[in-house]
């Protein structure tokens, strides 16, 4: 009686495995999480206060399906003055998360049967999106030596005469890297060449080192317009709403009323507290409290990839946003990773939930953890490393 499609997705393994830790922790083991993707920072107390007053004044009615208006204004005007790029509040789409992004993204631009390009390794739940839409998925076996990001002439040899558009991440989960803005401008007018689609992950956009943030809504060299990509941007990980989830799309106007007919159908309207909430975060006392968690996040990440060497381990290219290290797996990541649990009680999450061809031999760790749980988890890592396997 169950759908194929029910039938055919796959077990999300970073909660498997979470469930695994959290067993141990009912048990009275000391477990380090460094798996979730998920800040460890409470909210922001402004955002915070916005919420309660929000639901203190009664804000909790449904709002329009695509979201406050005044919250499509202010996040119009953020591009504009964060990125020097023009951005019509009418193209703006609040989401309940940026996975309701996605799903409405699929939804809105593939046809049963048509061919999507995704990257491997790269988001488990993409897959799932495509394929939800009637989509077919296509990999790129994108490389260590290339930043575990694609190429155009990998873009190039991947598309078939059935591919109708591409998915990509910047910076990426599991990698925590990103793109080149030279490589990314080719690869977007290429597609547009094409008469493709780009779907962009921006969620983690604003968390990055060692250079600014940048958005593919930027004017492209070449002068090519970009009405052929959607952007996918999230209040999860920079502003910390995770729970609340609240998401937000820029969509070319010409998708705005098949997303709007959509998100009507199937949503309803994301969290209305929530949105009053989000509003907060474009304060400057919210900008300035999310900027020193970034530096933050750096200082953890630098910890990281200075300390991995010494404890047997080492990084697989540079993950330079996010809060993710793409790691070498000793042995097999699966084993690997549950060994280390069960023997040291730090979780980490095996490579096979975000690669299918070489997920045994790559593991993620998040550092979105204190840096002295970091610094503990790492004496765990090693002794168990140094082990005789």
């Amino acid at each position: 009686m169950l759908s194929r499609l029910s039938q055919s997705i796959e077990p999300f393994h970073v909660m498997e495995i979470v469930k695994q830790a959290d067993q141990l922790q009912q048990q009275g083991r000391d477990v380090i999480h460094l798996s979730i993707g998920e800040p460890d920072f409470p909210l922001p107390e402004p955002v915070a206060r916005a919420l309660m007053q929000a639901i203190g004044a009664g804000k909790t009615r449904y709002t329009a399906a695509l979201g406050l208006q005044d919250l499509r204004e202010t996040i119009a005007y953020f591009y504009d003055s964060r990125f020097g790029a023009t951005v019509s509040p009418g193209q703006v789409v609040i989401t309940s998360g940026a996975s309701t992004g996605l799903m409405y993204a699929c939804l809105a631009l593939i046809n049963p049967g048509d061919e999507v390009l995704l990257c491997d390794p790269g988001y488990p739940c993409n897959k799932t999106f495509v394929q939800t839409a009637g989509g077919v998925v296509r990999t790129i076996q994108v490389s260590e030596g290339n930043n575990f990001q694609p190429t155009l002439a990998e873009v190039q040899e991947a598309w078939t005469p059935k591919t109708q558009g591409i998915l990509l991440a910047s910076p990426s989960n599991p990698t925590g890297t990103r793109i080149s803005s030279n490589v990314l401008n080719d690869i977007v007018d290429w597609v547009a060449t094409q008469g493709g689609f780009i779907i962009m992950d921006e969620i983690y956009q604003l968390l990055c080192y060692g250079s600014q943030p940048r958005t593919l809504l930027s004017q492209s060299p070449s002068g090519q317009t970009r009405d052929h990509c959607v952007v996918i941007n999230s209040f999860s990980k920079y502003f910390g709403m995770t729970g609340l989830r609240l998401g937000w799309m820029v969509v070319p106007e010409a998708l705005l009323t098949p997303i709007e007919k959509l998100a009507q159908n199937l949503n309803i309207c994301p969290s209305t507290p929530a949105q009053w909430a989000a509003l907060a975060c474009f304060k400057q006392e919210t900008l300035d409290i999310c900027e020193a968690r970034r530096a933050a996040f750096g200082n953890r990440r630098e910890f990281l990839l200075r300390e991995l060497p010494n404890v047997g381990l080492h990084a697989g290219s540079n993950p330079d946003g996010a809060f993710y290290v793409y790691a070498h797996a000793p042995y097999g990541s699966s084993q690997y990773c549950s060994d280390l649990l069960q023997a040291q009680a730090v979780c980490t999450v095996p490579g096979k939930d975000f690669s299918q061809k070489e997920g045994e031999t790559m593991f993620r760790i998040s550092y979105a953890n204190s840096l002295e749980r970091i610094e503990q988890a790492l004496q765990r890592m090693g002794q168990f490393n140094c082990r005789e396997i």
